[in-house]
């Protein structure tokens, strides 16, 4: 897995990304804490801030296939930190807003990874080898999710300590610094872009990036008929992860510093899901993924029963395990097989298609709060989870991996 990072255009945006994504994990868990603390139904205001945006993904997709995904990803960061940047000056005139400063601030950190994220998606294949593009995603997950745990912990005891301000001052810092670090990775890089046919270009110019994005995926029957279950299953996940400071917080009794740790414990989990990735890529794809999507919906009906912090956080940790070698695994088949003229705007559409569920959960959590116990969403969370591992088994082909291959041209197995 460390073999990409001897690559230094591929090093610079990892190192980034590592500290972007540590300062997004620690502002996000202050802000929901500060805002349930404020009105519980602003969670749902904060989640359709950070959800929405994501239905822009398919359109960020095309704008990435029609110019360089470098200066893309060097501009969201950019117009990330001025944000944060006026966010500040904001918190200081006016403290009484700061619930809809933060709101206002997550939107628009989602709205920019609607372009940065499908950016990422075409710029990675292009910095290392074909055989280590595997260990390359493993890699590159496990720097989300590493920064994601570590970032939620100090988040959590943040809220505190150090203050609110000192919070978005961090936040700022990391956007630059990941600017930086993709500036770095584009003196590298030179003038080198991704190679696209004169049709392809044509055609995204013309507006059909969309229709050719989703195009692409259809190239997939078995992940189109995997779609709708995974969609339902972002649905309850999402309204049980915007949930989950208010159900820290009331129904564990716990402070912050605990729904920092639970927050985090699901992202630590992904950091050992992402580094077994590898390992895993030996067997079976299907089964493998079938096998982990059931446990990982075990593990979310085990939290849902308990009322002891520590419980919930292990039995987080032990999901988000399963969670990350499966994303791992099924990202890299996907980036292996479609072709680099449409793989913005395919993963564009992919974003959207899974997210479209989103904003509405994030809503529903909100207004359900008091109409209906709260651990119907996480038992709910763990019904669909379940339902999404017996499809993955189903449906996944048990011969994916060679067939990727060989569609793709390649001869190394993912």
């Amino acid at each position: 897995m460390l073999k990409a990072l001897t690559i230094p255009s591929f090093r610079w945006l990892w190192t980034g990304q590592l500290f972007s994504q540590f300062g997004s994990a620690v502002f996000l868990v202050m802000g929901l804490w500060e805002i349930q603390l404020k009105d519980p139904f602003l969670l749902s205001v904060a989640g359709l801030a950070m959800m929405l945006p994501q239905l822009l993904a398919a359109f960020g997709g095309v704008v990435v296939d029609r110019g360089d995904a470098r200066k893309i990803m060097l501009f969201t960061d950019l117009v990330r930190g001025v944000a944060v940047l006026l966010g500040i000056m904001l918190l200081l005139v006016s403290p009484d807003w700061r619930p809809w400063i933060i709101i206002g601030l997550l939107g628009i950190n989602s709205l920019g990874s609607a372009f940065f994220g499908p950016a990422e998606g075409v710029m990675l294949p292009t910095l290392v080898p074909d055989q280590d593009l595997p260990s390359a995603n493993g890699l590159y997950s496990l720097t989300y999710q590493l920064s994601s745990a570590v970032g939620s912990g100090i988040g959590g005891a943040a809220v505190a300590t150090v203050g609110v301000t000192l919070v978005f001052g961090f936040d700022l810092g990391s956007f630059w610094f990941s600017a930086l670090a993709i500036l770095l990775m584009m003196r590298l890089t030179g003038g080198r872009r991704l190679k696209k046919s004169p049709s392809a270009v044509s055609q995204a110019r013309a507006g059909l990036g969309l229709r050719e994005g989703w195009r692409a995926l259809q190239g997939f029957p078995w992940f189109i008929a995997l779609l709708p279950i995974v969609v339902l299953t972002n649905f309850t996940f999402g309204g049980a992860f915007i949930l989950l400071p208010y159900w820290v917080h009331h129904h564990l009794g716990a402070s912050a510093a605990w729904y920092g740790l639970t927050s985090g414990a699901w992202a630590a989990g992904t950091v050992v899901g992402s580094l077994s990735t590898g390992w895993f890529s030996r067997f079976s794809v299907g089964k493998t993924v079938g096998v982990l999507g059931l446990a990982q919906a075990f593990m979310m009906g085990v939290f849902s029963m308990t009322h002891a912090a520590p419980v919930s956080a292990g039995a987080l940790f032990v999901a988000g395990a399963g969670n990350g070698v499966i994303n791992a695994l099924m990202y890299t088949i996907l980036q292996r097989a479609i072709p680099v003229e449409v793989r913005g705007r395919a993963f564009g559409v992919l974003v959207t298609v899974l997210g479209a569920a989103n904003p509405l959960a994030a809503l529903l959590a909100g207004l359900s709060l008091g109409v209906v116990p709260m651990i119907w969403w996480y038992i709910a969370a763990a019904m669909t989870g379940a339902s999404l591992g017996a499809a993955l088994w189903l449906f996944v082909p048990k011969d994916l991996v060679s067939r990727t291959a060989t569609t793709a041209g390649l001869e190394n197995r993912i």
